[in-house]
């Protein structure tokens, strides 16, 4: 599938980076700033609002799925996620 690129001309911030805040608001707060950046973009794009709307469906899904369980993982684990998923969103 081909990776959809929507830049408008009067700015720099694309398709890769409002993905990239919404997984970041997934495990971090975001910054006013990144808020109203990706609040906008989400605006002006069909494919953002969608993906938005399917990842939000997917967390809620595997939240409901782990509320029942006794699995966890340490804190230790969770940083080395979050440090890889945060590596490989930025490529």
């Amino acid at each position: 599938m081909e990776h959809l690129e929507h830049k408008h001309k009067w700015y720099t911030f694309g398709c890769k980076d409002a993905t990239y805040l919404m997984e970041k608001s997934s495990f971090d707060k975001l910054s006013f700033s990144e808020k109203l950046l990706l609040a906008f973009h989400k605006m002006t794009c069909k494919f953002c609002r969608r993906f938005a709307r399917q990842t939000g469906k997917i967390n809620a899904f595997f939240k409901r799925a782990a509320e029942g369980s006794s699995l966890t993982l340490s804190a230790q684990k969770k940083q080395s996620l979050n440090q890889l998923i945060t590596e490989n969103t930025k490529k």
